[in-house]
């Protein structure tokens, strides 16, 4: 392992760092940044706080291990908002992000950094944090994909915290097969370090899920989730959800007047 004196780039990258996993499985030969909330051993960390910067942890995160078995190479700590408590990108200790493909605009966050160099392709992955859409909206907001997973799935041992039952770890990748190749490694049970987790949790290989048809599959669509979005944004949406039907899904519009009290 070799770590490097903290560098930012556009604010992406808080701590560079070169530490190389197995030198064969799922992730061989692939790079990732990690959200700089999760430990790795050895490697200061400040959860885009200035109150946390100066900790550097002395074990590793469950999913850190994983990744390195797995062949990973861990690049080093992406940059997030300021204890993680923004959907935006400019509360960062060191600065606001700029959106790759326009300046003008936020990345999103929390987990800003990484979405911001895996689109630049600093690294070809990234993990980031959700709790109230940290992974998906920088995700959507830099053109990848982002996946939150679903609850226990991912062990969220050796984050930060935000709070229990809402703290998810999650793949910010490029392509939907890096993100299943990513998820395959990070699932599963920690041996009773989660305690969200429950035992025998089954991990399918996401890899050969990619390819499943989707006749018969029913996608419910939010009424209201339209009534403030932009409207170039509903456009691309409703061209997506037009290639469902095409491809044999049910597409459906549902309302759930109480979401309009949460926008």
């Amino acid at each position: 392992m070799s770590c490097f004196p903290n560098l930012y780039r556009n604010g992406s990258l808080y701590w560079k760092c070169d530490i190389k996993g197995a030198p064969t499985g799922k992730l061989a030969g692939k790079t990732i940044a990690l959200k700089d909330t999760i430990c790795v051993a050895g490697v200061p960390m400040m959860n885009g706080s200035k109150i946390w910067e100066g900790y550097t942890p002395e074990f590793d995160a469950t999913i850190v291990t994983r990744i390195l078995d797995a062949g990973g190479n861990i690049k080093g700590k992406a940059v997030c908002e300021d204890m993680c408590f923004s959907g935006s990108s400019c509360t960062t200790s060191y600065g606001p992000l700029k959106n790759p493909y326009d300046e003008t605009r936020t990345t999103g966050g929390s987990s800003c950094g990484s979405g911001l160099l895996v689109a630049r392709g600093e690294v070809d992955m990234a993990i980031g944090g959700d709790q109230g859409g940290s992974i998906r909206i920088p995700a959507a907001w830099c053109g990848l994909v982002g996946l939150k997973p679903t609850w226990g799935l991912v062990p969220y041992t050796g984050a930060i915290p935000m709070e229990t039952t809402l703290d998810h770890l999650g793949p910010i990748t490029k392509t939907v097969k890096d993100c299943a190749i990513l998820l395959e490694v990070l699932a599963g049970y920690d041996n009773g370090n989660d305690p969200r987790q429950i035992p025998n949790i089954q991990v399918p290989e996401y890899t050969k899920l990619i390819d499943s048809p989707i006749t018969g599959k029913k996608i419910a669509v939010l009424k209201e989730g339209f009534n403030y979005c932009d409207p170039g944004v509903e456009e691309c949406i409703r061209k997506a959800l037009s290639v469902f039907s095409e491809i044999g899904a049910t597409v459906e519009e549902v309302s759930i007047p109480l979401h309009q009290d949460g926008q």
